[in-house]
């Protein structure tokens, strides 16, 4: 046992994982999230947005490439949120947002921003807090029951499109 311990001295702690490809700074490329694009089509199949992942120095931050990305971004959320919810309300920040659109960094504080605003378009309530936001989703209200009838994401994304005014 001894002798393993003086073998493995040189081994440290084990490292995190980078948290960016070995690109260069500011480099931008296309992922394939299950609800944008691909590395052919970065513009999904409809040609409407995609995630662009941007490495800042220490960090990687997601970020959406147009408007029509960002609403269906928001009509993922609350179609895996309907999905998977079992309770009357739900509690969405960003950290949970990460989780459920299963990115490894974080999403770009403008774009969070705008999908708080989109949000309290779609008549949720914003609420702000000394750790920042969230938002509370209840799950009686009339746009959650169509996309949780909806069983795929474009209905999803066309209730949402049409709650927006769209």
């Amino acid at each position: 046992m001894r002798s393993e311990i003086i073998k493995n001295k040189n081994v440290g702690p084990p490292r995190s994982p980078t948290l960016a490809p070995l690109v260069g700074v500011g480099t931008d490329f296309k992922t394939p999230p299950s609800w944008g694009g691909s590395a052919k089509d970065p513009l999904g199949p409809n040609g409407d947005g995609g995630v662009v992942v941007y490495k800042y120095k220490r960090i990687v931050a997601y970020r959406t490439t147009s408007f029509d990305g960002m609403v269906r971004l928001v009509a993922v959320l609350l179609h895996c949120i309907a999905m998977s919810s079992r309770g009357s309300v739900y509690y969405l920040n960003g950290r949970r947002m990460r989780t459920l659109l299963s990115l490894s960094g974080t999403i770009h504080p403008i774009d969070l921003s705008v999908i708080y605003s989109l949000m309290e378009k779609l008549g949720f309530d914003v609420v702000k807090q000394s750790r920042g936001k969230y938002v509370v989703i209840r799950m009686d209200k009339p746009i959650m029951r169509e996309i949780k009838n909806t069983k795929i994401i474009e209905g999803a994304v066309e209730v949402v499109k049409r709650y927006l005014g769209g």
